[in-house]
């Protein structure tokens, strides 16, 4: 979890977007010769609410401002990427969750790495990110012995996130649960991957955007344009509306005869997309189906296929 953060803090893409590049240590060098400009929390409050402990976390303002602070400097520079400036800096030492970062006459991009680091490694950070995983595989209302069981790896780890997929799958609660609601950019997915559609127009911008990016926009889910800066939500009523069920049902009408010709019998294609889990009344609409094209848009528009 320590390298993903600190990529997901120095990304120039981030530092642009969160107005990084224009935070600026109130008693810094740079301060003194500047015009205008100041301290600029939003990447500090990012790192804190979204990428470490999550917004229930035992912090408060003060640390948001001290991360801040210690923050300064972090910048990026068109075609060679992130850079640090110390005379942007905020000199002297941060505090942040009772921890003293800094202090020394220079400022330093170690300082901020420790600070980053011990964000990773945080007890609450554990817990959030063990939630947050468990609703967006398993479900909206996780198991709460499984989350437990997930924190408790990271813990034990040191935040190797592969051992806390590992206690995922290893717990019996993963395999229980109803699911979640596929987010439109998955089902589109899911449903190419049982078609085996291979060759997608991606040369011909025009089809692109009547197959893929227009449904897509329909499903709730436009491409590139979460609503903000935490992403997609993760609730299935979020997804399933009737717009946006009628967007991937349209979908599954209308673009898997352009893209498997032949499409494949239906009585076949059901037992292949869903792994032979399938429920009886699906697999009865399936041989029922007038078409193959009705019978494969039955099955994609299928509640059983809705679900991870």
């Amino acid at each position: 979890t320590r390298k993903p953060l600190r990529a997901a803090a120095t990304a120039p893409l981030m530092i642009r977007a969160l107005d990084q590049t224009r935070s600026l240590g109130p008693n810094s060098q740079r301060a003194k010769k500047a015009k205008r400009g100041g301290l600029n929390e939003n990447l500090a409050r990012e790192m804190l609410e979204l990428h470490t402990l999550g917004v229930g976390a035992e912090y408060d303002q003060r640390d948001v401002t001290e991360l801040a602070e210690l923050l300064t400097g972090m910048s990026y520079k068109a075609g060679e990427g992130f850079r640090f400036r110390p005379d942007w800096s905020e000199p002297g030492a941060e505090t942040v969750l009772g921890v003293s970062y800094g202090g020394a006459s220079m400022a330093s991009l170690a300082d901020i790495e420790a600070a980053l680091e011990d964000l990773a490694l945080h007890p609450s950070t554990g817990e959030h990110l063990a939630r947050k995983l468990a609703v967006h595989f398993l479900g909206d209302t996780p198991d709460s012995g499984l989350v437990a069981s997930m924190a408790a790896a990271y813990r034990d780890s040191d935040g190797l996130l592969t051992e806390v997929y590992r206690a995922m799958l290893d717990h019996p609660a993963a395999w229980t649960g109803p699911g979640n609601i596929k987010q439109p950019v998955d089902f589109v997915g899911s449903g190419l991957r049982a078609l085996d559609a291979r060759d997608l127009p991606l040369r011909r911008q025009k089809i692109m955007q009547l197959m893929f990016v227009k449904p897509l926009a329909l499903m709730g889910q436009p491409w590139e344009q979460p609503d903000g800066p935490d992403g997609w939500p993760e609730a299935d009523d979020d997804w399933i509306t009737p717009q946006r069920l009628a967007g991937r049902l349209q979908w599954a009408l209308n673009v898997p005869p352009v893209l498997a010709d032949p499409l494949p019998d239906p009585r076949d294609f059901v037992e292949m997309a869903l792994g032979g889990d399938v429920p009886e009344p699906l697999r009865f609409a399936a041989k029922a189906a007038e078409s193959r094209a009705e019978g494969i848009a039955i099955i994609l528009g299928s509640p059983a296929f809705q679900r991870m």
